[in-house]
């Protein structure tokens, strides 16, 4: 009856984990043509993209691995892009607390914030665990009770 519930816990396992298989889920916005892009981010009608479907003109065997928001000052006016990333790493030194910035000429002020911990990761939002991920382990510690 063990390996039996040790079975079934592996195969639940093995199906979620299949989930991140499917890619890394990012927001794709800029706040030029949607203002909701600016932080704060208000993503209640903005469209998420598996990175791993997004192909690029230039590399076309290249898959997203990441998710991107950047943050522009042009001219003292902000610009905010969300979108995949396709090189790099998360963050700076893979914390993705931490950002990449850039000054340049002509009053240009950019930072680039890369993440791939979960899906939509490229909100201004706090990083948050997910109730559904806890489902499946919590449902086969109760049915291992009743058996």
């Amino acid at each position: 009856m063990s390996s039996c519930f040790n079975l079934l816990c592996v195969s639940f396992l093995v199906l979620f984990s299949l989930y991140s298989v499917s890619g890394l889920m990012c927001w794709t916005c800029d706040s030029l043509h949607d203002s909701k892009c600016s932080d704060p981010f208000n993503n209640h009608s903005m469209p998420m993209v598996d990175c791993k479907q997004v192909r690029l003109d230039t590399y076309p065997n290249l898959r997203g691995t990441m998710c991107r928001k950047i943050r522009q000052k042009v001219y003292g006016k902000w610009r905010y892009y969300r979108s995949c990333a396709f090189l790099g790493e998360p963050g700076i030194g893979n914390d993705e607390r931490y950002c990449l910035m850039r000054t340049g000429t002509n009053n240009i002020f950019t930072e680039y914030c890369t993440c791939n911990t979960r899906d939509g990761c490229n909100s201004a939002s706090l990083m948050s665990i997910s109730l559904f991920s806890f489902l499946p382990v919590t449902t086969l510690f109760y049915f291992k009770r009743l058996l």
